[in-house]
C-alpha cells in the first residue's frame, strides 16, 4: 500500500516589498482516494497563526476540517466541521469558554473554508473548465471578514469564477503547468488563481482588484514523494 506526500511553502510579495514566507503545507493523497490538507499560516506582521486541517473525498466534497486560530499572542479558540449528507456540523471552542453546536445545511457543490491561501484553489474544485462563463462559489466559511481574523461558525457565502486558460508558470518552487481562474469574492475582491497538478496544489494567486491590491501569493518550495508500506 503507498500513498503520495506533498509539502512546500507558499510566500507572499506585497508590493514595494520583498517576498516573505507565509504558509506550509503537507498534503497527503491518500489510499482511498481521499485527500488530507494540512496548512500552518503566519502573517508577515507577526500577529495571526492560523493552524488548519482539511480532508475531502475523492470527488471533492468536504468531509472535515479542524481549525485554530492565535492571534496578537492569544487563542482565539478552534473549530470543528464535519459534513455528513447534506448537513455541516459545527463546534465551536472559545478559550475559557463551553463548546457552542451548530447545525447547517451542506448543499452540492459546497467547500469549507478556513483562510487557508493554499485552500483557495481547492474553492474551484467545482468550476468546469470546458465554460468560459463565471460559475458560482459556495463556501460556508468560519468568520465574516475577508481576513479571518475572528473564528465561529461563520456563514455561507456565494461567489463566482471561471476558467480562464492553461498557463505553464516560472515560480520559485520550478515550471509547473497550471490552470488560470479569476474569481469575484464576496468582499470585493478579484483574484487570480493559478492551481496545478490532480491535487489542485496553489501555484500562484494574485490580488487584482480590491484590499490589498498587487499582491502575489506564490508556491516557493514543492517536494513530492511516495510512501510505501506493508501492511501486517
Amino acid at each position: 500500500m503507498s500513498f503520495k506526500m506533498i509539502s512546500g511553502r507558499v510566500d507572499i510579495t506585497e508590493p514595494g516589498r520583498t517576498p516573505q514566507e507565509y504558509e506550509r503545507l503537507l498534503l497527503t493523497a491518500n489510499p482511498d482516494g481521499t485527500r488530507t490538507l494540512r496548512t500552518v499560516t503566519h502573517s508577515p506582521k507577526g500577529d495571526l497563526l492560523r493552524d488548519v486541517s482539511q480532508m475531502v473525498a475523492a470527488n471533492w466534497r468536504p468531509i472535515e476540517a479542524i481549525g485554530r486560530l492565535f492571534y496578537k499572542g492569544k487563542s482565539h479558540g478552534t473549530v470543528l466541521r464535519r459534513v455528513i449528507k447534506n448537513r455541516l456540523l459545527s463546534y465551536v471552542w472559545k478559550p475559557s469558554q463551553e463548546a457552542d453546536y451548530r447545525e447547517f445545511e451542506a448543499p452540492p457543490r459546497m467547500t469549507v473554508g478556513f483562510h487557508p491561501i493554499t485552500h483557495d484553489a481547492w474553492k474551484m474544485a467545482y468550476i468546469t473548465t470546458d465554460k468560459d462563463e463565471y460559475q458560482e462559489v459556495l463556501t460556508h466559511t468560519v468568520s465574516n471578514s475577508w481576513n479571518g481574523r475572528s473564528l465561529g461558525h461563520g456563514m455561507q457565502l456565494r461567489s463566482t469564477a471561471k476558467f480562464e486558460r492553461m498557463e505553464t508558470l516560472n515560480t520559485p518552487a520550478g515550471k509547473l503547468d497550471c490552470e488560470k481562474f479569476v474569481w469575484k469574492t464576496s468582499f470585493d475582491k478579484e483574484l487570480h488563481v493559478w492551481r496545478t497538478g490532480p491535487h489542485h496544489l496553489l501555484a500562484r494567486m494574485v490580488v487584482a482588484r480590491g484590499d490589498k491590491v498587487g499582491t502575489i501569493y506564490e508556491l516557493a518550495t514543492l517536494e513530492e514523494k511516495t510512501v510505501n508500506w506493508e501492511s501486517n
